[in-house]
């Protein structure tokens, strides 16, 4: 859609004005669980012998029958080239186990314990680089029998009632929280983020360590709350994910596809994959629906009309969630941002927001390299190129962190929330620790198990060498990164000026 630049300038402002009030009383996350506040723990000592696990925290227990855990990474011999991933015995990618909880506030929890809530699930190692660890990370899929015939939903440790859960084991991330942590600051500031809690795992009757059960992103009134898909019907609500485009099925032929857009080398390639609606609705038709209109979206990102201000973009995107997306994984330097793990939704009667956020792993110079707290990553990534062009957009940036860091991602609040998240973990860091402790000296760990020195340094001095010194790490690069953004937040406006943008209009 094309407007005059007279009225272009009146709808701007008006959508400036109307941003900045919605900001003001959006993202209070009034209704946001976070575990480590709102749970109630036992008010004393438990009076049992210490001869098995007792924690506060809640405990997941599987069984696995004695079936391996498929999902392993397969390599070339001497390679570190991935062939596939391991299979059943019977070639599936998935087996069926028994996963039990025992859970409840303000109790001791005990291995023993009777199961709060018993099923059969699908059971496989999930992730990307963290297959490659030793402490897993898994998908759970609870169905209602050991045939797999239908699927259960169960209200897993206070969350909504659903039959699909990622069991996330911090490894890299010495700290263990940073999923949990902000994903629930992410739900305070942008609406809904997967719900998480922390627990601990007892897997065939060995113990596990400190895990976070989260909610996977799919169409559900207690995650992404959709108006329904109606069968036979061309149009839909969808959900899509960018990701590293590994042959998947559903992934859709859009403009940034078809013109190698999203391509950052000859070996990544991101495309978008379409997750809801679910398989056995998606048509020719629905798929074609969807494919248009992202389509149209980004050609008119890609075109000539935002940089002179002739595209009306706030009439296809919901502009906050882009603002607010953008100014988290900027101040936690998320390197996965448009290239893998990047969420979109859009109802049929409303507009695209970008999200829910996922796979905050790497997040705060977590990589398996340093990374500087100075720089913006973004402002020429993916569809972030093209909007940072337009200075309303850019300047409802400036403006919502600057908002931020006078409340939820202000140095004070930030550093209370990690001092009390370790304060409710207590004695299950040291828990954990004794199975994985081992990995604070890297040397004892694998190129894709730990984080590589650069020429002249020692793996200690990358590689963290307590839990204690991997939280202060974490604390000083989260200082650090806000430091020089408040510093430079205004250099943003550099990427909308007309001495960088002119050249653009000629195209």
């Amino acid at each position: 859609m094309k407007y005059k630049i007279g009225a272009l300038a009146m709808v701007l402002v008006m959508l400036l004005a109307v941003s900045l009030a919605t900001f003001a009383d959006s993202g209070t996350g009034a209704n946001r669980y976070h575990q480590h506040l709102d749970a109630a723990v036992p008010a004393g000592p438990c009076g049992c012998d210490g001869s098995e696990l007792c924690t506060h925290l809640p405990i997941i227990r599987i069984d696995t029958a004695g079936q391996e855990v498929p999902g392993e990474v397969i390599r070339a011999e001497g390679s570190e080239s991935v062939l596939g991933y391991t299979t059943a015995e019977d070639g599936a990618e998935e087996i069926i186990v028994t996963i039990e909880t025992v859970e409840g506030d303000g109790r001791w929890h005990h291995a023993s314990d009777e199961a709060t809530y018993s099923a059969s699930a699908l059971f496989r190692i999930r992730g990307n680089s963290s297959r490659n660890f030793p402490k897993k990370n898994y998908r759970i899929k609870l169905v209602t029998d050991g045939t797999a015939s239908a699927n259960l939903s169960l209200p897993l440790l206070g969350m909504g009632a659903e039959n699909d859960w990622a069991l996330h084991g911090p490894f890299l991330d010495k700290t263990l929280m940073r999923n949990y942590m902000w994903m629930n600051i992410s739900a305070e500031i942008m609406g809904y983020a997967p719900n998480v809690r922390f627990c601990e795992v007892i897997l065939n009757g060995e113990y596990q360590g400190v895990y976070v059960l989260m909610e996977t992103i799919k169409e559900d009134e207690y995650r992404v709350d959709l108006s329904d898909y109606e069968p036979g019907s061309p149009a839909a609500s969808y959900i899509l994910r960018l990701d590293i485009a590994d042959g998947e099925d559903f992934l859709i032929e859009n403009y940034t596809w078809y013109t190698h857009q999203l391509e950052f080398n000859e070996s990544t390639r991101s495309g978008i994959q379409v997750l809801y609606p679910q398989e056995e609705y998606l048509t020719e038709d629905v798929l074609g629906y969807i494919q248009r209109d992202v389509s149209r979206i980004e050609r008119g990102l890609y075109s000539s009309d935002i940089v002179s201000g002739q595209y009306g973009y706030a009439g296809e995107l919901d502009v906050d969630s882009f603002v607010d997306y953008y100014v988290l994984q900027e101040f936690l330097a998320n390197n996965d941002v448009f290239v893998r793990s990047t969420y979109f939704y859009r109802d049929i009667r409303g507009s695209l927001h970008i999200g829910p956020v996922w796979d905050y792993n790497n997040v705060l110079d977590n990589y398996f390299y340093e990374s500087s707290a100075a720089g913006f990553l973004f402002p020429q990534r993916g569809w972030y190129g093209r909007l940072m062009t337009d200075e309303p957009f850019v300047r409802l940036v400036i403006s919502r962190y600057r908002q931020l860091r006078q409340g939820i991602l202000s140095d004070e609040y930030l550093l209370q929330y990690i001092d009390d998240v370790i304060e409710y973990l207590g004695a299950a860091i040291e828990r954990n620790d004794e199975v994985w402790g081992y990995s604070y000296d890297a040397s004892n760990l694998g190129p894709n198990q730990r984080r590589e020195p650069d020429p002249g340094q020692t793996l200690d001095e990358v590689n963290p060498g307590s839990y204690t010194q991997a939280v202060e790490w974490m604390k000083d690069y989260m200082l650090d990164r806000g430091q020089w953004m408040d510093e430079h937040i205004e250099d943003l406006l550099q990427y909308c000026h007309p001495s960088k943008t002119a050249s653009q209009l000629m195209e």
